[in-house]
């Protein structure tokens, strides 16, 4: 039976293979969110006050593991027992809208600034033009990577509020900016690797790096590799916003969002893992590559949904 021609109503909900999709990808990338706000809180010190607050620090991990798990609850009920409505779906909204926003500007913003302009002894043999290269390239991957994962989340969670409110959509043109906006977030991360991944190459070497040199997201173990992903990655990317302009080309886009994934975990994540020696933070780095990369892949599932709609 077709679950798009004869669609199930409860509380306002279309139940249909679109909106159990969209809770899937939900509730995985509610999950990927909590563990990310884990694996912060395991980064910080003794949370007491210094020179940029490891408390502040501490409290925002915390925070970023509380929508996670909040929505990954929110998920495992709609799919196990078929329990919420746009009510609750709404109040998450708002709760990871104002918590993500606190994280992001701790985490992402406000420490690795801090960093750049407080810390200005460049370790061997870096010089410090270099090193302030390398850390403004961390702070940029920083947020690409993590705007793709808890603004997927939340991309997500409105999906499955519109499917809440009588199955409505967005429509067409909205489809297409959000393909644009999330290819156009993994471009600007390939230029971001390719430039950190170059810097590394003048000052290190081809490599094997060892210790890994860390400017989170970005960990170099052989810099060839790091520029490498960001070239797929660019690649990708331009493809992607010229299948949105065009309208068409969505079953490549989604060929292609695998093939750079995997390439992706292959050279920046999985090799800095085992090589570089830095496996506590592989489910962490997999986690941001599955989203910045299932960003677009969903973006261009649903816009070819939408196209069909209305054709």
């Amino acid at each position: 039976m077709d679950d798009i021609e004869n669609q199930k109503m409860k509380q306002g909900t279309v139940w249909t293979r679109r909106f159990l999709v969209a809770i899937a990808v939900f509730t995985l990338y509610s999950y990927l969110v909590m563990n990310e706000g884990a694996v912060r809180s395991t980064q910080v010190a003794t949370p007491e006050p210094a020179p940029f607050s490891e408390t502040l620090r501490l409290v925002a991990a915390c925070g970023e593991v509380l929508f996670g798990l909040a929505g990954f609850l929110m998920g495992i009920a709609l799919i196990l027992f078929r329990q919420g409505n746009k009510f609750v779906t709404i109040s998450w909204m708002g709760l990871a809208f104002v918590l993500g926003w606190f994280v992001f500007s701790v985490w992402v913003l406000a420490f690795p600034i801090w960093n750049l302009v407080n810390v200005r002894t460049a370790p061997e043999p870096l010089t410090i033009q270099q090193f302030d290269l390398l850390r403004t390239m961390s702070l940029f991957g920083g947020i690409f990577w993590c705007f793709a994962l808890q603004g997927g989340q939340f991309m997500v969670g409105n999906v499955i509020r519109g499917h809440q409110d009588q199955g409505k959509t967005r429509g067409e043109k909205y489809a297409q900016i959000r393909l644009i906006m999330w290819s156009l977030n993994i471009a600007l991360s390939g230029i971001v690797f390719v430039i950190a991944g170059s810097v590394a190459s003048v000052a290190y070497g081809a490599g094997p790096l060892d210790p890994v040199q860390a400017f989170p997201p970005i960990f170099i173990v052989y810099p060839g590799l790091t520029i490498a992903a960001g070239i797929v990655q660019f690649l990708f990317g331009t493809f992607a916003i010229s299948a949105a302009i065009m309208g068409r080309m969505f079953k490549t886009v989604t060929l292609f969002a695998a093939f750079s994934y995997l390439f992706s975990l292959a050279t920046i994540v999985w090799t800095p893992a085992f090589l570089g020696g830095i496996v506590p933070a592989t489910t962490l780095l997999a986690g941001l590559c599955t989203m910045i990369h299932g960003n677009v892949a969903y973006s261009a599932s649903e816009y070819e949904q939408e196209l069909l709609a209305e054709s």
